[in-house]
């Protein structure tokens, strides 16, 4: 089976780590060899990015080879790609899995005492039916 994302001019990637650059969106503006691409993102720098460090996303930007950080800011905000990649299933995993790693204590104590709370329930409305069923 082929595969449904190629690398391309205007592919929008997901770069995976290092840890201070992981779930940053950038767009493939130049293919410099077969192991890595220039990418460009509006409020980051221009670089050199190895395609083991990057995801490919299902989006694309229509952007010439090389484009100046204007054309590539309007043919973002045209497409709208931050927007879509937060409603994508991978977007949203992604933004679970930042406020899960964001909660305190407290917050994950509340979550414990609801979840007892809620099997408690369970528990109770089963053995009721299991009792009635007898």
């Amino acid at each position: 089976m082929p595969f449904a994302r190629q690398v391309s001019i205007g592919r929008v990637a997901l770069i995976q780590f290092p840890e201070a650059e992981a779930g940053k969106l950038v767009v493939i503006s130049d293919v410099v060899s077969p192991t890595a691409a220039l990418v460009d993102f509006p409020g980051q720098t221009r670089r050199v990015v190895s395609f083991k460090r990057m995801a490919l996303t299902d989006f694309t930007v229509e952007i010439p080879r090389l484009a100046k950080k204007a054309v590539l800011k309007k043919a973002i905000e045209e497409a709208d790609i931050e927007a879509k990649f937060a409603k994508s299933a991978w977007g949203q995993k992604l933004a679970k899995r930042a406020a899960k790693a964001a909660t305190t204590d407290f917050d994950r104590y509340k979550a414990a005492v609801q979840k007892m709370k809620r099997s408690a329930q369970v528990r109770r409305a089963f053995n009721a039916l299991k009792k009635s069923a007898k």
